[in-house]
């Protein structure tokens, strides 16, 4: 049996042996001469990214999605009692913790080792941008993580936790240093298509100017971000500040592009796109009990039906009974008892548009870091506020692109988008009647909600934790927390039992992460 190099340090060394037992892994230390202990950036970025994917498109997805009103637990079910009743525990997401750590900054930090020797500019680029990615997960969802002590192996084998504002200044230096190492002219230090499987650098179909012109806008609009998600901190000002100024002239996630994992994900078990693995069909296409617990939330529900908004169909299924051709919609009351019937058909599961059949291969599509969508909405949000140039039309015209985007990857067109957008009624869809309301901000922020439902449900948590839009979000009857949603997830029972030293103490309903409201 091989044990894993942790390079985050032994405080989480096992829990991953837990995790992965006897799993052979390229980081294995071992005494086979015959058996390499160390490989290529390229072989080991595929599962960086894949790790990465599978935490952001899977169980932070669920778990934000519950949280922010889109899905809930269908009554005759008990699967999300934790998240519905905030019972959270040190236990409940210790595993995506270790796996975000070990599977995925780990193996990013191995990367950039390596292609730095190697004089490899891009995968060394990929792999600072993406280490940035994952660090802000971990802030947005625990606060203060181990960052300058993290990634060094048993050099450090209690890492102490840094303050969540110092490490968002660490991960704007990351997304800076990624960016500065990117070539659009290289060639053989570009990762290969199965290396690459976020754009796919060095296809046939992509040359490296393209991919990697990609990776360099991805990296703009995570800043972005980053950014705002702690603009509206007195204190961050300066920061911020400087931070859009090194934006000065970059460019995007341009329309179509939507930044998103895929290994090549199948119809077999195992190799499923996260999402359809976890709540989805199995291989025969059948309805797993995952599908069937997870339903819509009432809350999703109604906001969309009273914005007569078209993609309800594409974002939930009719409910089974009592009749699906009358296309009746309906959703669940969250964490409650309340809810006034009691079977799974009676409510909305989630629908194609998020999670295709697999007659239309759900199990293929890909897990999504940052979509298009939610990046035009982040520039109309920089634009509105002036951190970016172009004034208020820029910033409605990319308010109104970042909703025809989400009608896109739905599966819908950007012509159902315009006709949703100019002619209703709702001062949160229609930006001339925003205007008039002094709204603006809360649509971009609340169509932010309904693009990511589905897609990122934890950047939906972290947005509502930020600007407290979408308004109203309903806190489950049946909680712990006193009428309170969670602010942050409690630490892991691993790092509490082997660095509970460094470890801080809070309580996940008062104890507020630097950036939110």
């Amino acid at each position: 049996m091989k044990i894993k190099n942790i390079i985050k340090g032994i405080a989480i060394v096992s829990l991953a042996f837990a995790v992965t037992g006897c799993e052979k892994n390229f980081l294995d230390i071992n005494n086979n001469p015959n058996t390499p202990t160390t490989t290529t950036p390229e072989l080991v970025l595929p599962a960086a990214l894949s790790n990465t994917g599978a935490n952001v498109n899977n169980n932070l997805n669920i778990l934000g999605n519950l949280l922010t009103g889109n899905w809930g637990q269908s009554p005759d079910f008990l699967f999300y009692q934790p998240q519905e009743t905030y019972q959270l525990t040190p236990n409940t997401y210790d595993a995506v913790w270790t796996s975000l750590y070990a599977g995925g900054l780990n193996d990013y930090k191995y990367v950039e080792q390596q292609a730095s020797a190697a004089g490899k500019k891009n995968a060394l680029a990929i792999a600072k941008i993406m280490q940035a990615y994952n660090f802000q997960l971990l802030v947005d969802t625990w606060g203060d993580v181990p960052f300058s002590d993290a990634l060094k192996g048993t050099a450090v084998s209690n890492p102490k936790f840094d303050k969540a504002e110092d490490v968002y200044d660490g991960i704007l230096n990351l997304i800076n240093d990624g960016i500065a190492s990117i070539n659009v002219t290289a060639t053989g230090d570009n990762p290969s298509t199965s290396s690459d499987i976020v754009f796919g650098s060095g296809s046939t179909t992509s040359s490296p100017a393209v991919s990697m012109n990609k990776w360099l806008r991805f990296a703009n609009t995570l800043k972005l971000r980053v950014l705002l998600r702690q603009s509206l901190i007195p204190s961050r000002a300066a920061k911020v500040s400087a931070g859009f100024a090194s934006l000065a002239g970059a460019t995007f996630l341009a329309a179509g592009e939507n930044a998103g994992v895929n290994p090549g994900y199948m119809n077999q078990s195992g190799k499923f796109s996260p999402l359809y693995g976890a709540i989805g069909f199995n291989v025969s296409g059948a309805e797993t009990s995952n599908y069937q617990a997870t339903r819509a939330n009432k809350y999703a529900i109604d906001f969309l039906i009273n914005a007569a908004d078209p993609r309800i169909g594409l974002i939930y299924r009719p409910a089974v009974t009592p009749n699906p051709s009358t296309q009746t919609y309906t959703g669940v009351y969250p964490g409650t008892t309340a809810t006034p019937t009691t079977k799974k058909d009676n409510y909305s599961a989630v629908g194609a548009g998020v999670l295709p059949s697999s007659a239309n291969n759900g199990f293929a599509k890909p897990a999504y870091l940052l979509t298009a969508s939610e990046g035009f909405f982040l520039q109309a949000e920089a634009i509105f506020k002036g951190f970016l140039p172009g004034g208020i039309t820029a910033a409605q015209t990319a308010y109104q692109t970042g909703i025809e985007e989400s009608f896109k990857l739905l599966g819908s067109t950007s012509t159902a988008a315009n006709t949703y957008y100019t002619t209703s009624t709702s001062p949160l869809v229609n930006w001339a009647l925003a205007t008039a309301a002094g709204r603006q901000f809360e649509a971009i922020i609340t169509q932010k909600w309904v693009a990511n439902n589905g897609f990122n449900g934890i950047e939906a948590w972290a947005e509502y934790r930020r600007t407290g839009f979408p308004a109203n979000i309903p806190v489950g009857l049946n909680n712990v927390s006193g009428g309170k949603l969670p602010l942050r997830l409690p630490y892991p029972q691993n790092e509490i039992a082997n660095n509970n030293a460094n470890v801080p103490v809070i309580n996940i309903f008062n104890d507020k992460i630097f950036w939110e409201k």
